[in-house]
């Protein structure tokens, strides 16, 4: 089983804010009951360290994911597009999946079909194409014949 780190990261891109945290815990619920990740996907949470003089860290930083090859990135990145979009609005669009394997970070917003094939380009190859740039100029469909 391949395995590949996620977790939520609040927008401003600060990923050990505790609401960013939580939200982290809370899509690992999410994943567990979600059949088309957990089928193929074993989540564990990582706890952060506890702070100095604290008992024990409660906040989840990010969820370890051993995927198996059944494993769909599009699954994921669809999982994450249901859950943001059940979050109290002021958080909903904050929340960003973050993925990290080997060595490779892809930030997912908006969870569309491109977002999910530069998940799956990053699992493949250890690569992410970068996101498209909103002004950059768009290919049209018969280019290059």
């Amino acid at each position: 089983m391949a395995g590949m780190r996620v977790r939520i990261e609040s927008g401003d891109g600060e990923p050990a804010a505790a609401e960013a945290a939580g939200l982290t815990g809370d899509f690992a619920d999410w994943l567990t009951q979600d059949r088309e990740v957990s089928r193929y996907a074993a989540v564990r949470r990582v706890r952060g360290a506890a702070p100095s003089g604290a008992m024990s860290g409660d906040l989840v930083e990010w969820i370890n994911l051993a995927v198996s090859s059944g494993f769909s990135t599009t699954a994921l990145v669809y999982a994450h597009r249901t859950f943001r979009a059940s979050l109290p609005p002021r958080l909903r669009s904050e929340a960003r999946l973050v993925v990290e394997y080997d060595g490779v970070r892809v930030v997912v917003e908006d969870g569309t079909a491109e977002d999910a094939a530069r998940v799956a380009r990053a699992l493949a190859g250890g690569q992410a194409d970068p996101a498209p740039s909103p002004d950059a100029p768009q290919e049209s469909p018969g280019a290059g014949s």
